[in-house]
């Protein structure tokens, strides 16, 4: 009777708004899910348990990637430097911390990886299969430099048939500068201020990338019409019989890098883990005070979000001009 009457009592948990973000004060968040009010409460914390291995993971995590680090500044040729980065299983004197840049991707991956097809496929099958469209009107959907690449009346002729789809990345154009250093320093020359990094001169930034692809209905798979990197009035589009095999690839790397960072902060982050928030919350001060049987079913599926999101508001999403 007196633990349920304290679980009665639990203080209900309050909702903060999101404030505008210092590097776009322009951008009104205040129409943003609703987030909470502080840390999350010990309901919702991560277990001892988790706790030990976080903190045991983020330990060897750390002392791999400081000898990875000197092992690639050690390195006698570039050749070298990636032998040390990314394939040695295990790094250190007696070998016994994981690297965590060892990466062995699965034999289909490394057999099929550089095909057109395998490249369109993870735009269904892959970790961000949310852009993709089937285009209705070519020539408001794709770009003028697409249209008139192609042609306007093959494009429709494409649509009629619903064998063309397209990607565009919108919310990317307005991101064009990355104001932190946020690559690794080896990968800096030395010759800024006391030997530090050099500032950059070209800040890195995202290419706003429009994919279109053509569907086959006779093998029933996808493969690049073209692509095109940025958003001018004269942008190249890119064709698979127009490109070096090598420039064809590093094309394809750059939508990849714009789809992997709309996946992280918008598809996962946003709409994921932050959308959910304000009915983890809600489900806390309604189901979990009125002792609902649906909320011993409903803590199991959110255990860890309101840590995870406070988290990483506190680090991956706190970074500053």
């Amino acid at each position: 009777r007196l633990l349920r009457s304290r679980i009665r009592k639990t203080k209900s948990l309050d909702y903060e708004t999101y404030g505008n973000h210092p590097e776009f004060p322009d951008v009104d968040l205040s129409g943003m899910m609703k987030m909470l009010d502080g840390a999350p409460p010990t309901a919702h914390i991560f277990t001892p348990r988790k706790m030990v291995r976080l903190f045991l993971r983020v330990a060897t995590t750390s002392l791999a990637l400081d000898k990875v680090l000197d092992d690639v500044n050690n390195a006698k040729s570039q050749e070298e430097a990636y032998k040390d980065c990314f394939t040695k299983p295990t790094i250190g004197r007696f070998g016994v911390l994981p690297n965590p840049r060892n990466f062995h991707p699965p034999p289909y991956a490394a057999d099929n990886w550089e095909k057109d097809s395998d490249f369109a496929r993870q735009f269904f099958c892959g970790t961000n299969p949310v852009m993709i469209e089937v285009a209705k009107d070519p020539e408001t959907q794709l770009s003028k430099n697409i249209v008139n690449h192609f042609g306007k009346n093959k494009l429709q002729e494409l649509t009629d048939k619903n064998q063309l789809l397209f990607v565009s990345y919108d919310d990317l154009a307005d991101l064009k500068v990355n104001p932190h250093q946020m690559f690794p320093l080896p990968m800096n020359d030395e010759s800024g201020p006391d030997g530090g990094p050099a500032p950059q001169v070209h800040p890195k930034f995202f290419y706003a990338p429009i994919v279109a692809f053509t569907y086959d209905y006779d093998k029933d798979e996808l493969d690049v019409l073209g692509i095109q990197l940025e958003r001018t009035d004269d942008a190249r589009v890119y064709t698979k019989n127009t490109c070096g095999e090598n420039e064809w690839i590093a094309v394809k790397c750059q939508v990849t890098a714009a789809d992997t960072n709309m996946h992280e902060w918008v598809s996962h982050l946003g709409n994921t883990h932050f959308a959910m928030e304000p009915h983890i919350i809600a489900i806390y001060n309604t189901l979990r005070q009125a002792r609902h049987p649906l909320y011993t079913f409903l803590r199991q599926t959110t255990r860890d979000t309101l840590m995870l999101n406070w988290g990483g508001r506190m680090s991956l999403a706190s970074i500053g001009p």
